[in-house]
């Protein structure tokens, strides 16, 4: 009996091992597919120094398309992250009626999975680039012409990577998000706010 004891807790110890490696190191580095914690249970420890090398893939720019550079030099420098989802373009809408004729620069930033194979990575940034044109068409005519990044990684990391070369002064995300956007809002708004070094907005401004 006491023998199956040790069986069942070596079992156990074999598939926290790998779950837990999964959750810190792999998920970290952006990949949300749950087939990670499938392979993490069944490799267990064998599967740490897998999910360091995915965890350390860090963040890809996959396209960035800057405008000229603005010639105020006393205008906001604003990052907003969007996703399509309601939520989001409500951050977007109020921060920019808020800071029209006020911001410098203006940057849009959608994140991509880097989990996708060549064909699936292909058709989500011609998603992504076709939502940053239509929230560009929105704009309105007294903000500056904005740059627009597509990056991919994990949510967090990207967004603060992009601000970090741009030297944001503010960066603006939602509260919430679906689809593409799950990955770059929701659960993922607190931590942006816990881990910048630079002043966070969640879910835009109020109304006036």
């Amino acid at each position: 009996m006491e023998q199956a004891w040790l069986v069942v807790l070596a079992v156990l110890a074999w598939l926290a091992v790998g779950l837990v490696t999964a959750a810190v190191f792999v998920i970290r580095g952006g990949h949300r597919s749950l087939l990670w914690y499938l392979v993490g249970g069944l490799l267990g420890p064998v599967f740490v120094p897998i999910a360091i090398e995915r965890g350390r893939a860090g963040t890809r720019r996959v396209e960035v398309r800057s405008r000229p550079p603005s010639g105020r030099r006393d205008g906001l420098r604003v990052l907003v992250g969007v996703d399509g989802s309601a939520d989001s373009d409500r951050a977007l809408h109020s921060v920019v009626r808020a800071l029209a004729g006020t911001a410098s620069d203006l940057v849009l930033v959608t994140v991509t999975s880097p989990d996708l194979g060549d064909v699936e990575a292909a058709e989500e940034d011609r998603r992504a680039r076709r939502l940053l044109d239509e929230r560009v068409a929105r704009l309105p005519a007294a903000l500056p012409e904005p740059s627009t990044e597509i990056v991919t990684g994990h949510p967090v990391d990207a967004l603060l990577a992009v601000a970090e070369t741009r030297d944001a002064d503010l960066i603006v995300v939602g509260r919430g998000g679906h689809g593409l956007g799950q990955r770059l809002l929701g659960d993922v708004a607190e931590e942006m706010a816990h881990r910048s070094r630079r002043p966070v907005l969640l879910g835009g401004l109020p109304d006036r």
